[in-house]
Parts: structure tokens; sequence; C-alpha cells
């Protein structure tokens, strides 16, 4: 009998949690995992998926120390014997990438998180550009509010948080009226060039492991309400998007997966505009083509054979609402 696998998820209630499960159901070891959850609410859909699943003391209430969240993650590492941790909420990424070292030396468990550095460029797109620019690679113009003059950009123009995700608080302004009311409605934007169209964007899944980049994968996107809607992969993608992916992992340097949305411009070159130091709400749709970076993850950090992630299939993966009776 093959030995069991213990892998942990967080945000067994968010969509980037909920897919790396999927993505684990969806595997060739999937009958060898044991899958414990974790999240700060109880019963959400993917704790349903799991094995076990525990509720976290939440590290943003007053009454809650950092210590204390430490210990009851590390308890219940330990109780079941976790091999490897998936992190699959956005707000736990500065606090895994700070304690991993620790929590892994208290435990033996992976913590699947990048740096905090990896995670402090990544989250702040305003530092994601000039992380780009510094390294002599293609970015989109980027301002900040007290950067800005006037025509610096020539509109349509984007305004946004500088750290936020899934669309929330984006702007595209086509005069200074807009531009105007945008930069008030919003605490601490950054201005960018508008790059390309939606009929040119891309998000895109990178493992990145021991240096250099595993594999990679470019899928043509369209978006519905902040998150991809529908994700097509294509054989033909243009070979530009795989060299640049590849560049920009390199000097990065994340550990594991990395999600990475960008543009063509005009002239065919690609432009990221934003970055997720993690496994992404297109996890699952990547291991739909046959891409199952999450699999690949597990096999390669436990030293068993890595599954094919050349052999993919062409095609469009559609999002959909689903119901489940508990």
């Amino acid at each position: 009998m093959e030995k069991i696998i213990n892998v942990g998820i967080t945000g067994t209630g968010s969509l980037i949690g909920q897919g790396i499960i999927k993505s684990i159901k969806k595997s060739s070891i999937h009958a060898r995992i044991r899958l414990v959850g974790f999240d700060y609410i109880p019963d959400t859909v993917g704790s349903y998926w799991c094995q076990e699943n525990y509720v976290l003391p939440d590290i943003f209430k007053r009454n809650e120390t950092v210590e204390t969240w430490l210990e009851r993650v590390i308890f219940h590492i330990r109780q079941n014997e976790l091999q490897l941790l998936f992190i699959g909420i956005d707000f736990e990424l500065p606090v895994f990438g700070q304690y991993k070292d620790y929590l892994e030396k208290s435990t033996s468990c992976f913590i699947v998180v990048s740096p905090p550095e990896v995670i402090r460029i990544a989250n702040d797109k305003f530092l994601t550009a000039q992380f780009l620019r510094e390294h002599n690679l293609p970015f989109p113009l980027s301002f900040t509010k007290e950067g800005y003059t006037a025509g610096s950009l020539s509109y349509p123009l984007v305004v946004k948080p500088r750290v936020g995700a899934r669309s929330r608080g984006f702007n595209l302004v086509k005069s200074d009226e807009e531009l105007k009311s945008a930069l008030d409605s919003l605490e601490d934007p950054v201005i960018q060039e508008c790059v390309g169209s939606m009929d040119t964007e891309y998000t895109c899944g990178v493992i990145f492991l021991e240096g250099k980049v595993q594999a990679s994968i470019a899928l043509l996107r369209t978006l519905k309400e902040g998150n991809t809607y529908t994700a097509d992969y294509r054989k033909d993608t243009p070979k530009q998007i795989y060299t640049y992916l590849e560049q920009v992992a390199t000097v990065l340097k994340p550990f594991g997966v990395v999600n990475f949305q960008l543009r063509l411009d005009k002239e065919g070159i690609p432009k990221i505009f934003e970055i997720n130091p993690r496994h992404s709400g297109t996890s699952y749709m990547r291991a739909l083509f046959g891409f199952n970076e999450v699999e690949y993850l597990i096999c390669y950090l436990l030293k068993e054979p890595t599954p094919d992630l050349t052999n993919l299939k062409e095609g469009r993966a559609v999002r959909f609402y689903d119901e489940l009776i508990i």
C-alpha cells in the first residue's frame, strides 16, 4: 500500500483554496492524499472536501496575536503530520512568508509560500512596475498620485489601488475630470498607461523552483466581476510571452507557483500589470488543460516523479456556479 500524503490548504472558503483542493482531487495521486483545511469561518464549501478542517484565530482581531495564530498553526500541522501546506488567502501571504523558516524548522512541513521581498513587490502594483523597469523588462508606465503630472500619459489610462485584487477600485479614465474623480475615490492609487486591450489579456502560471522555471502556461482570458470567466489555451500563443515570463520569474525568484497578469501592447510586447505570488483563481482551470501545478509541486517537493506538463490540450475553460448539499 502506497504511503498517504498529508496536505494542508488554507482558505477553504476562497476561490484560490478551493482551486488548490480541486486540482489535488483531479491529480493522479489524489487517492493517496489526505486533505486538511483551514479558514477563519466555519462551514466553507472547501471544508467539506477535506478530511479535517480547522478554524484559525483571526489575526486581525484585537484580542488575537500572531503568536497565538502561530501556535495554533504549528499544533495542527504536527497533529496531522502535514508534509505540505498551501496558502489560499492573500492576507496570509506576508505572515506565512515572514515565518516560513520558523514553521518549517518547527514542523518539517513545506510551507509553499514565496520570500517576504517577493510578496512585498508583488502586492504593490507600483513597486511591481518599478521592479520590472529596474531590471530592464517591459512594464506599464506607472506613477503615484504625487509623482504624476498632467500629460504624463495619454488617455485612456488606468487608476487603481496600489494594493488590491479582483479589479476592486479599478477605473478606466478618459478625461481630466474622470481622473480627478478616480484619484479622489482611492486612498493610495497608482496611475498607469492602459496597455493593449482585453483581447490581448493573459493570465499566466509559472512554477519556479531551485532557481529556475520548471514549467509555465499562458491563458488568454475574459473577466467577469473581477475574476477570470473564460480562459483559452492555445499552442500558438506568442512565444515572446513565455520568454518574458521566464525572464521576470528568474529575477523575481518566487517559491513554488506565481501568477502573472499581462497584456500585449500595440507592438505585441507583453507587459505585466499584476503579480500574484501564489496559486491563483485560475489554478484549477490550468489543471483542466493538463497543467496541474499543485500535483507537480507535491511530487517535486516530496521527491516523487513529477507529472508531464508539456502535453497540454487546447480549448476553453468556462467558470460557473455550482451547489453542494451537506
